[in-house]
């Protein structure tokens, strides 16, 4: 086998692998970037990148992809930050174990999560509040939930990778404020096979949406710790998080940890709750074992959970990191201008709002002056960076030539 060039694994180069990126490549860090396009973390100083087979639609291929380029003297640290290649991973762990080392959940579990309505069931085991669950597979489903609901209600997919990949990208879930509007907007999920869930909808606004994120090693230790709460969100009130905030909150440590460990919960992962206004519960909206797409926020406040995961895995004991900055800010400022356009159209949210809620310490997804290049690739520019060495080869060669 031969010596490897670099420390660590990115799989995933989207902005939760660009702060991820950042994150271990600011420690000294050689980091190779995998993904299966050009994403805005190629563009970063820090990494080198390689483009692999799709993992979900050419597993077969991607794990040969592996085998064949990343096997070295020892199994390199590994990251993954895209459901893309979570599932995929973890199912082929064994074949693919002397190439990369992750600390990961056992599969069975990981599946369990991976799957909404199994994902409801595990933390109402273990004690968390849950919004009201129905299971949905084929028509006669709805009929027979038609007098237990009520409206509005929300519509997502059981398992998120087929969702996205056969529904929509962008959209999480669909919203239905009677029973006609859940029997249409469910038409064509049948139709296609998609198996999803019904679930009430958690009244109150974005910033009762809270983040509780976690490192724990193998054998049950926290070695990070970190919490937030969303400010704004896209699509509004049911996206990801454009503006989010470091926050300390004991309620929320407290769930979080009780939800963690009553699964047996191990790795990287984040669970996102939702205070409901009507009774001040918190209630869980997801648990995703993966890196979150701020953790670069977490970093920067003084919790790098992947230089803990880095060191975690080479087995050299770090210090646990559970104190952290509050009130500073992450940024999608593209996404949360678009955000700001629809609140403009509802007449909640003034251009001089917006700007003042921008205010304060922050961190960009996209930009650091020592890492600035990927924000032109955000911007639409970045792309072209790409073919900036090869129109330079054709150029000399054609002058070599001619």
């Amino acid at each position: 086998m031969r010596r490897r060039p670099y420390d660590a694994i990115v799989f995933g180069l989207f902005e939760t692998g660009l702060g991820v990126i950042r994150s271990l490549g600011q420690k000294g860090l050689r980091i190779l970037g995998i993904d299966h396009r050009l994403n805005i973390g190629c563009a970063s100083r820090y990494a080198r990148y390689s483009i692999c087979p799709h993992p979900l639609r050419k597993e077969k291929e991607f794990i040969r992809w592996i085998r064949s380029n990343l096997s070295h003297d020892h199994p390199i640290p590994a990251f993954i930050t895209q459901d893309d290649f979570l599932i995929v991973i973890s199912r082929n762990r064994e074949s693919i174990g002397d190439s990369i080392k992750l600390n990961m959940i056992d599969h069975a579990l990981l599946e369990s999560i991976a799957d909404k309505y199994q994902q409801s069931l595990l933390s109402q085991k273990a004690g968390i509040a849950t919004p009201e669950t129905w299971l949905v597979k084929e028509s006669s489903d709805l009929i027979q939930i038609r007098d237990q609901v009520s409206y509005p209600v929300i519509i997502k997919g059981r398992d998120v990778n087929r969702w996205r990949n056969t529904i929509s990208k962008f959209i999480k879930v669909f919203l239905a404020n009677d029973y006609e509007a859940l029997v249409s907007k469910t038409g064509g999920l049948l139709s296609s096979g998609v198996s999803f869930i019904v679930q009430e909808v958690i009244h109150g606004p974005e910033t009762n949406h809270y983040k509780y994120c976690s490192y724990v090693t193998g054998d049950g230790k926290i070695l990070g710790e970190f919490t937030l709460r969303k400010l704004r969100q896209n699509p509004v009130r049911f996206g990801f998080g454009t503006v989010v905030e470091s926050i300390h909150d004991s309620g929320l440590i407290e769930s979080g940890r009780k939800l963690l460990s009553g699964i047996g919960f191990t790795g990287i992962g984040s669970v996102e709750f939702k205070q409901d206004q009507n009774d001040g519960i918190l209630k869980l909206i997801e648990i995703n074992p993966r890196y979150w797409q701020q953790n670069y926020l977490a970093t920067k406040c003084g919790v790098n959970f992947p230089y803990l995961n880095y060191l975690d895995l080479l087995d050299k004991n770090p210090d646990p990191e559970l104190e952290f900055k509050s009130g500073v800010k992450w940024i999608n400022i593209l996404k949360d201008f678009d955000s700001y356009l629809t609140y403009r159209k509802e007449g909640s949210l003034s251009y001089r709002e917006w700007r003042k809620s921008l205010k304060g310490k922050k961190v960009y997804s996209d930009f650091t002056w020592d890492d600035p290049i990927p924000r032109l690739y955000q911007f639409g520019i970045g792309p072209n960076l790409f073919k900036i060495p090869g129109y330079i080869f054709r150029r000399l060669r054609k002058r070599k030539n001619g």
